[in-house]
C-alpha cells in the first residue's frame, strides 16, 4: 500500500526568468500538497534571477550553478533531493493548487514510473503566445508534447514542465542526458518504459505554460526541436511519429519541384489544393477561418525551422 502522502521534491531549472519566475514560485507556494521540498536551480542566471530568488529565504532551497543547461540542472536536483517523488515544471509555467494531487493520483501502480499532466495558455499571456500555444494544441498528435484527452490515460511521454517521477526509477534509468536540450524529456522517458516501467497522463493536473513572444522566437524554438530530434535519432534510431516528418516532407516537396518541372499547371493545382486542406483542418480545429490562415502561416514556420534543425543535427550534429 502506497503512502498517502510521501514526501515531493520539486525541481525547478532557472535561468535568465526574471519576468516569469515570481509568478512561478507564487504558485508553487500556495500549493495543498503539504509534504513538500522545493528545489530551484540557478542555471547561471545573468538578469536579475539570483537577485529575485534571495527574497525567499528558507522557504525554497537554492542552488546556483555554472550555465549548464535545464537537462545537467535537473540532474543536480534530482541528486539533492530527498523525495520519493521528483516533480518537474519550468519557470515560465505557474502551477495549479492542487497539481502535486492530480499528479499524484496517476501513480496507480509500482509499475507507474511517471505521470504528467495538461498545459494551458496563461490569461496574461501575450496575443503571440496564446496563439502558438492553441496553435501546437491542433498539431500536438505528431510529437504527443500537448494532448486532448479528458481522462487519465497512458503515454509515451510527458514533458518535463509538467511531470512527476519516482525518483528511484530515474536514478535507475541514467537521468537526463546533459548533452541534450530540449528533448532530455523524450529521451528519458524512452529509458524508462524499455525499464519496463509506464507512464501516465492525467490532464487533472495543470500547469499554465508561457510560450514565445514572437515569430523570431518562435523560429528559434523550431530549430531547437529539431536539432533534439536528429539527436535522439542519431542515438536510437527512427522510433517516434514525428521522425518521419523530414521523409514527408522531402518527399512532398520532391514531388511538388517534379511537377513544377512537368507541368505547371498541375503543379500550381496541387499546391493550392494542399493549402487549402490544410487551411481548411486549421479552421475546423479553431472554427476560425482568420485563426486557420495564421496557423497556416505558423505551420510554415514550424516546418521550415524543424526540418532546418533536423537536418543540421543530422548532419552535423551541431546545434
Amino acid at each position: 500500500m502506497k503512502n498517502p502522502h510521501p514526501l515531493i521534491s520539486i525541481i525547478i531549472p532557472a535561468y535568465n526568468c526574471e519576468e516569469t519566475i515570481v509568478r512561478c514560485v507564487a504558485s508553487i507556494l500556495h500549493l495543498t500538497w503539504g509534504n513538500k521540498e522545493i528545489i530551484i536551480i540557478d542555471d547561471g542566471s545573468t538578469d536579475a534571477t539570483p537577485d529575485i530568488l534571495k527574497g525567499y529565504g528558507g522557504d525554497i532551497r537554492i542552488i546556483r550553478t555554472p550555465n549548464a543547461g535545464p537537462s545537467r540542472a535537473r540532474n543536480i536536483g534530482v541528486r539533492e533531493a530527498t523525495g520519493e517523488f521528483i516533480a518537474f515544471t519550468d519557470s515560465d509555467c505557474i502551477v495549479a493548487e492542487d497539481w502535486l494531487d492530480e499528479l499524484f493520483k496517476g501513480f496507480v501502480s509500482e509499475k507507474t514510473a511517471g505521470v504528467g499532466g495538461d498545459q494551458q495558455s496563461p490569461a496574461d499571456d501575450t496575443p503571440f503566445g496564446k496563439n502558438i500555444h492553441a496553435f501546437m494544441k491542433s498539431v500536438g498528435f505528431v510529437a504527443d508534447y500537448l494532448k486532448i484527452q479528458d481522462r487519465l490515460i497512458r503515454t509515451r511521454h510527458n514533458p518535463t514542465c509538467n511531470v512527476m517521477y519516482r525518483r528511484e526509477v530515474l536514478l535507475e534509468a541514467g537521468l537526463f542526458d546533459e548533452a541534450l536540450w530540449p528533448g532530455e524529456d523524450v529521451d528519458i522517458d524512452l529509458k524508462i518504459t524499455r525499464l519496463g516501467y509506464e507512464l501516465y497522463y492525467n490532464p487533472g493536473a495543470v500547469v499554465w505554460h508561457y510560450r514565445a513572444k514572437d515569430a523570431g522566437a518562435f523560429s528559434r524554438m523550431m530549430r531547437r526541436y529539431g536539432w533534439a530530434q536528429a539527436y535522439l535519432v542519431r542515438k536510437y534510431g527512427l522510433f517516434r511519429l514525428i521522425h518521419y516528418v523530414p521523409f514527408f516532407t522531402a518527399a512532398l516537396v520532391g514531388g511538388l519541384i517534379a511537377l513544377a518541372i512537368i507541368k505547371t499547371v498541375l503543379f500550381v493545382g496541387l499546391s493550392i489544393l494542399a493549402l487549402f486542406f490544410i487551411t481548411l483542418i486549421f479552421t475546423l480545429k479553431t472554427k476560425s477561418l482568420k485563426l486557420g490562415a495564421y496557423f497556416l502561416f505558423l505551420f510554415f514556420i514550424l516546418l521550415y525551422n524543424w526540418n532546418l534543425g533536423f537536418a543540421k543535427g543530422i548532419i552535423s550534429g551541431v546545434r
